[in-house]
């Protein structure tokens, strides 16, 4: 439950506030990934199970500021992006080395996840994805369509 979450005392050394505690899910149905967020753990593998009967949970994973970390993971998977939260990594190596790192994510320490978030982006390249967001001025929609590698499918 999201009232059990303790904040640690060194989440400040890190620029993490204990705010918006949620988790950040991983669904794969064939050869795509569901990127998403929720407040309710149980709520959204039963809902997933509906909506996605052949899709496999990844993982959920706790983190503060779980708005903002779903965000910062989708605009740094634009390149990737298909539709929606959806994402298709095709060939591309990175698919493996971001599922592991996912995975590696802690199961209940959220304090832990939310500080280990930051060195997992900046070391994946992702966090370069982020800052030209920020730089652009535009939706996340059209920035996630204007650097995605599957413009010409399903995904435009």
């Amino acid at each position: 439950m999201l009232e059990s979450f303790q904040p640690s005392a060194y989440l400040g050394r890190f620029g993490v506030s204990a705010d918006d505690p949620g988790y950040i899910y991983v669904i794969r149905s064939q050869s795509r990934w569901k990127i998403g967020r929720s407040t309710g753990k149980r709520d959204r593998l039963r809902q997933a199970r509906t909506w996605i009967p052949d899709g496999e949970v990844v993982g959920i994973k706790p983190f503060w500021n779980h708005r903002a970390v779903e965000k910062y993971l989708q605009l740094g998977l634009a390149m990737f992006w298909y539709k929606g939260e959806w994402y298709d990594f095709g060939d591309d190596e990175f698919e493996e080395s971001f599922i592991e790192e996912f995975i590696a994510f802690d199961d209940v320490d959220i304090s832990r996840n939310s500080i280990d978030f930051i060195y997992f982006m900046n070391s994946s390249g992702m966090s370069e994805y982020t800052f030209e967001f920020s730089q652009r001025k535009v939706s996340k929609a059209s920035f996630q369509r204007e650097e995605s590698v599957n413009r010409g499918g399903d995904g435009k």
